[in-house]
């Protein structure tokens, strides 16, 4: 009788301990699924924010509008964001949620679109000038990086497996095999 008491015993700790241990795992899976669904709306919101913000900001330039004119519709279009949300703003979301290397990516993107906007205000640089491409390019540069570095952060530790296309491949010269 003392045998099957303590196999009970042993059984029921078993049970409770994997059940307990399941659900330790299963939380944190699903913590970690927040995290990562809260990090990407941050950076989609960024991303968006700033691409809209430097979309404003090129109109406004090249509207044709007198100096004056020009310098307060391009700072407005920096400014203000239809959607209420500067980029500014969601650069500091991107501060408390993004890992550091992600975070400074970002603000070398935020000064690149700043100087940008500096560079529209107060010159009359024209559309694709050498120096207007000279702010803008590096503007694009470091958003591509900047994605790229959104996108490794998100993507899972150990990615799955892709399959591989059904479709015959072609060589160089064009004949299929």
């Amino acid at each position: 009788m003392r045998g099957t008491l303590v196999a009970a015993a042993l059984g029921a700790v078993f049970g409770v301990g994997s059940t307990l241990l399941a659900d330790i795992v299963r939380s944190r899976r699903d913590l970690d699924e927040r995290w990562s669904e809260t990090k990407r709306t941050v950076y989609v919101r960024f991303l968006v924010t700033v691409t809209q913000t430097h979309g404003r900001m090129v109109v406004a330039a090249f509207s044709g509008l007198a100096e004056a004119e020009r310098l307060r519709a391009v700072h407005d279009a920096f400014h203000t964001d239809p959607q209420h949300v500067e980029a500014q703003s969601v650069l500091r979301e991107l501060a408390i949620t993004a890992p550091d290397h992600v975070y400074k990516q970002a603000d070398h993107v935020y000064t690149q679109l700043r100087e940008l906007r500096d560079l529209l205000a107060e010159t009359s640089a024209a559309f694709r000038s050498q120096e207007y491409d000279a702010v803008n390019e590096p503007y694009f540069e470091l958003l591509e990086e900047l994605q790229v570095a959104m996108r490794r952060d998100l993507q899972p530790a150990k990615p799955p497996t892709l399959l591989r296309s059904t479709r015959p491949s072609r060589s160089v010269s064009g004949e299929n095999p």
